[in-house]
Formats: structure tokens, sequence, C-alpha cells
């Protein structure tokens, strides 16, 4: 038998599909390279849980899910002089879930903390919709501060009725995800909380 013989013959469909699969696979590892020097791997790896399905049924047009961080809440999170719920950037599982729109209106400069009794951050703030663990919503802010060394995103200008509605204590971990609605309004939701037994080391989730 000749070496020309030996070579199967691919019909011209199944070379196609072939290619297709080969692109396919190239794309996606490509994509996944990005992923990983950009450190949104794990954001946009993570299915979108149950919960926060149901929470984007009932808003209209919801779509491009993404998971922020993983907050264990302080008590400067439930100060209510403080007023302020923190999320550090260099904590951020996902640090594209803002437009670059929104970005530009987070980083421009507040007046000189020296001359102002502002604290260091933007001057101005992000609108956006708040869904706490109970399913209830709430109008608030997202702004960009300077907290100790560290420059954060901090939700603002509301967030102590979130506290009032619900029984958050120290050390209580929620996961924060954001999404779009409608015509692209930003949308924060947080988790069921997570939170350690003080007698028994397990831990406990809860959402009504």
């Amino acid at each position: 038998m000749s070496s020309k013989e030996s070579i199967p013959m691919v019909k011209s469909d199944d070379n196609k599909f072939w290619k297709l699969d080969m692109l396919a696979e190239l794309s996606k590892k490509v994509l996944e390279e990005k992923e990983r020097a950009s450190g949104t791997e794990k954001s946009s790896s993570t299915p979108p849980p149950k919960w926060l399905m149901e929470v984007m049924m009932k808003e209209k047009n919801a779509h491009d899910p993404k998971l922020i961080i993983e907050k264990r809440l302080h008590a400067s999170d439930l100060s209510k002089v403080q007023s302020r719920l923190s999320m550090p950037i260099n904590q951020l599982l996902s640090s594209d879930f803002l437009t670059d729109e929104e970005k530009t209106i987070l980083h421009e400069p507040a007046p000189d903390p020296v001359k102002s009794t502002r604290k260091e951050g933007s001057k101005k703030g992000v609108s956006v919709v708040l869904v706490d663990p109970l399913s209830k919503r709430h109008e608030v802010e997202i702004r960009r501060w300077k907290i100790g060394a560290c420059w954060s995103y901090v939700v603002v200008g509301g967030w102590n009725n979130v506290i009032d509605r619900n029984k958050f204590e120290v050390d209580d971990v929620t996961v924060i995800w954001s999404f779009r609605y409608g015509g692209g309004k930003l949308c924060l939701a947080l988790s069921p909380l997570v939170r350690e037994s003080k007698h028994s080391g397990q831990s406990s989730s809860r959402r009504s």
C-alpha cells in the first residue's frame, strides 16, 4: 500500500467542523491567559449562584453578572458614624465591573483634604441600586476613597439604611456581585450572610 493510499480522506464538512473546534479551543486558551494576566480568572469562571439569578430575574433585561469581592464585615463597616461599606480595590476579584465613564467620575479628585473636611477621594459618586441579603432594594452611591494607605470603593448615601434593615454582625461574610439591568444601570447584590457560630465553629447562612 502506498503512503498516499494510507492517508484517510477527510470530507470537506468534517474538515470545516474540525477547524471550528480547533479555533474555539484556541480562543478559549487565549481568553484564559488574558484572565490570568488581568487577575479576573476567579470572577469570570465563577458561575452566578442561584440566589443571584433569582435577584436578576426580578429586573428587566438583567445581564453581565460579575463577582466583585468576598467581604468580611468589620466594625468600621457597621459604624453609623462612618456610614459606609468599604471594598478595598486591591482585594477585588473583578476590576471591570465599572464602565469607563463611571471610572472617570470616581477618579475625579475631591478638594485638597488639608483644606477641606471631605475625605480624600472622589468628589462625585456613581448612583447604584443595592439589593441586601433580605432582597430589599436600596438607592446608594459608590465613591472612591483613600482609607489609610489603601484605596477603596465605598458604598455610601444609604448604607445606614441597609444596616438598619439587616442584623449584621462583625465578621459576617457576604459575597458582593454586580450586574446591569434596564439600559445599563449598575446594581450590587449582597449574598446571604455566612456567620460562624461562636460556640460550634460551624458556619451558617441566611436569606429571608
